[in-house]
């Protein structure tokens, strides 16, 4: 599931015309019902790959992947330097000391002055039985979503802390992680407390917000690796956030397999993973846990691709476009974050590129028509900005 160029139309990779004339040779077993999908063939030999996989994974340590993500004061960064030296680079960077004055929130947002202000409204919670959602599980290899449940903001902080008189028994994981614009949806109130838009985003990025979205959970709840096709400014106001981060070059790496989709059900008061229907597409994604990798199981995994980064109150985390990351956190913490469209450029098609060569991407992902203009309805559940007809929209369901 993956956000097309505007106006573009999917074409016959040249990957594979260079395969044409061979079978694919399915590097790694096929876990579970996953169907791996990272591939030499015989028209590109194992062995000739080889070498270009391990320079690429030396280039990437040695020219991409920072050794540690660098952390600058905000007031001293201007739109010009954060332009240049990190949109265009597609590196990442943490801005330090955000002030109070521009994002109140730092300040106001405590747990009696949300329950005053939101408690009684009505809010999407992902629940999940230990705090994994949109991930593969192991044992199937099917790719399961949360359960998604209607609560008052009341009702969710109860169930999120322990000295709200969480119902006893209640273990499940509870996860304001719902995307799609959902402050500026669920909680219009709160914006007063936020800068309608991050000055330094729209002035390096050219546009106003796609998206703007609120992230509440505690340290049990953890996002498995993924990518978004946005450019990503996300503001931690409470707990801390640790993200892993790769570079969008990686994806040879992460063993992305193509899983039959699934979803959590309540069952008997209890959460059930139930399949979804037959007809429904396959799901790419990556099974890896890039904090903690299993070298053995997952052996072309390279620990020297990821760098974590920590991300503490009153400061903003800029994710490139596109970068893999995989998102813990430590306590009760907030956060929101910012969504803006990315320029579909050289970047773009050097990524693309690298996963037709190595199969990532399915000729079923192919379309022989013209995009959708911009404003068209899209067939998934979630926002979209109409440009492609959407086809990842339930993609940016993926929890952060």
């Amino acid at each position: 599931l993956v956000r097309r160029p505007p106006a573009a139309q999917r074409h016959r990779s040249l990957a594979a015309m260079v395969v044409a004339g061979g079978s694919a040779d399915v590097e790694g077993a096929v876990m579970g019902e996953g169907r791996h999908v990272g591939a030499a063939s015989e028209g590109l030999p194992r062995e000739r790959m080889r070498r270009p996989l391990r320079k690429l994974a030396e280039n990437l340590r040695d020219l991409v992947v920072p050794s540690e993500v660098p952390r600058k004061p905000a007031k001293n960064v201007s739109p010009l330097e954060f332009m240049r030296d990190f949109v265009a680079a597609s590196q990442p960077v943490v801005l330090t000391g955000l002030s109070s004055k521009d994002w109140p929130c730092l300040s106001r947002w405590t747990k009696e002055y949300l329950l005053d202000k939101v408690g009684d409204l009505e809010v999407s919670v992902n629940v999940t039985p230990d705090g994994l959602g949109d991930f593969v599980e192991e044992r199937t290899g099917l790719f399961v979503k949360p359960l998604e449940d209607r609560m008052t903001f009341r009702d969710f902080w109860s169930a999120l802390d322990p000295a709200e008189g969480r119902p006893a028994g209640d273990r499940d994981v509870h996860y304001l992680s719902r995307q799609n614009d959902s402050l500026r949806e669920e909680l219009p109130s709160l914006m007063e407390d936020v800068p309608q838009a991050v000055p330094l985003g729209t002035a390096a990025f050219g546009n106003e917000p796609e998206a703007v979205n609120l992230w509440i959970g505690d340290s049990r709840a953890v996002s498995s690796c993924h990518k978004d096709h946005y450019e990503n400014l996300y503001v931690v106001v409470q707990g801390e956030k640790v993200f892993t981060l790769l570079p969008p070059a990686a994806a040879p790496f992460l063993a992305e397999r193509r899983c039959q989709p699934a979803h959590f059900e309540r069952r008997g008061g209890r959460l059930e993973v139930v399949r979804d229907e037959p007809s429904s597409p396959d799901v790419p994604w990556v099974p890896v846990d890039v904090a903690n990798p299993d070298l053995g199981r997952y052996p072309d995994f390279d620990p020297g691709l990821a760098v974590q980064v920590r991300v503490r109150p009153g400061e903003m985390l800029y994710l490139p476009a596109m970068w893999y990351h995989q998102v813990a956190q430590e306590g009760i913490t907030v956060a929101v974050n910012y969504w803006h469209d990315m320029p579909f450029g050289h970047g773009y098609v050097h990524h693309e590129f690298i996963r037709d060569v190595m199969l990532l991407n399915d000729d079923s992902d192919e379309v022989d028509e013209p995009q959708a203009d911009k404003g068209a309805s899209c067939p998934g559940e979630g926002r979209c900005s109409g440009t492609d007809g959407c086809p990842d929209c339930r993609s940016r369901e993926a929890t952060m």
